[in-house]
Order: structure tokens, then C-alpha cells, then sequence
């Protein structure tokens, strides 16, 4: 009875030992990303997922260039940045980006009439995810002629990127 007694308590301590060994793992992650636009984004027509398939970085793979959509891998607190350069339209036009967690709007930029210069708009968000959530942007309202601008030149000026990395797991 004794000793049934010592082997419960043992494979206790084991289970338990595994759970921290799985937390300190995982707040241990390195997660992060930097991707950007190749080529101009011309007219992109609303709901479009926007995907980013010039990658600097993706440690963990979390963000897949093809479908343009980051899942997280853990748990946690995530920082997202979003920057975007549009070329000037000589009509009225307006392009609205936002950044979206399992389909809920998260943040917003917005790129609206510029007739003469190019204009360069970003924001970030720190938001909490659950393992599987998924982050991506997409296109809101738009209108006129719009140009998201891509990459231009061989010395990495990337017009538009976007970016993420964990900040903290739980």
C-alpha cells in the first residue's frame, strides 16, 4: 500500500514537472516576422486578404506569404505593425486597410487623396492570441484609382510591409 502510494506521488511530480517544462518552453518561443510587397498592389478590390510575399524574416513560420495570414503558434501577447506608401491619383480615391484577428477588425489605416505626393501611413497593435488565432490584412472600402506601392529599388525601400512578433507568452 506503502509503496502504490510512493508511485502515485511519484508519477505526480512527473506530470507536474512536464506541465512546467511545457510552460517554460513555450514562453520561450521566438516568433517574428517582417514581410513586404514586392510589386505594386493595383485596385485591389474590397475583402481582399493582402499577402506580403517578400520575407526578411519569418522565425517560427508563422506567416505564410502565399495566403498573406499569420497563425499563432502560442499563446500570448503580439505586436503587429502595418506601413503602406500610395502613390497620388489625380482623381479622387481612397483605400482603406485593416488589420484583422479571426475576422475582426483590430486597426485601420486608411490612404485617401493624395493628388501630389506619394503618402506613407502605418499603425500598430498589441493584441492577445490564442494558439491557432489568425492575424491578416485586408482590404476595406475603397474607391478612384489606388496603388499600393511595392518594392523600388535593390536597397531594401520597401514601400509597404508588415510585421509581427510575440511579445510575451502566457
Amino acid at each position: 500500500q506503502m509503496l502504490m502510494e510512493q508511485v502515485i506521488h511519484l508519477q505526480n511530480d512527473v506530470t507536474d514537472l512536464k506541465n512546467q517544462i511545457s510552460v517554460l518552453n513555450a514562453k520561450d518561443l521566438s516568433i517574428a516576422f517582417f514581410t513586404y510587397l514586392k510589386n505594386d498592389l493595383v485596385n485591389v478590390t474590397k475583402g481582399t486578404t493582402l499577402s506580403f510575399s517578400g520575407i526578411r524574416t519569418n522565425i517560427g513560420n508563422a506567416y505564410d506569404p502565399v495566403h498573406g495570414i499569420f497563425v499563432a503558434p502560442a499563446s500570448g501577447s503580439y505586436n503587429f505593425a502595418f506601413s503602406g506608401s500610395a502613390q497620388p491619383a489625380s482623381q479622387d480615391h481612397g483605400l482603406h486597410i485593416f488589420l484583422k484577428k479571426n475576422g475582426v477588425s483590430e486597426m485601420y489605416v486608411f490612404f485617401d487623396h493624395n493628388s501630389h505626393e506619394w503618402i506613407q501611413h502605418g499603425g500598430s497593435v498589441v493584441l492577445h492570441l490564442n494558439k491557432g488565432d489568425r492575424v491578416w490584412l485586408e482590404v476595406g472600402d475603397r474607391w478612384g484609382s489606388n496603388i499600393l506601392g511595392g518594392s523600388r529599388a535593390a536597397d531594401n525601400a520597401y514601400h509597404s510591409h508588415f510585421s509581427g512578433f510575440l511579445v510575451q507568452a502566457d
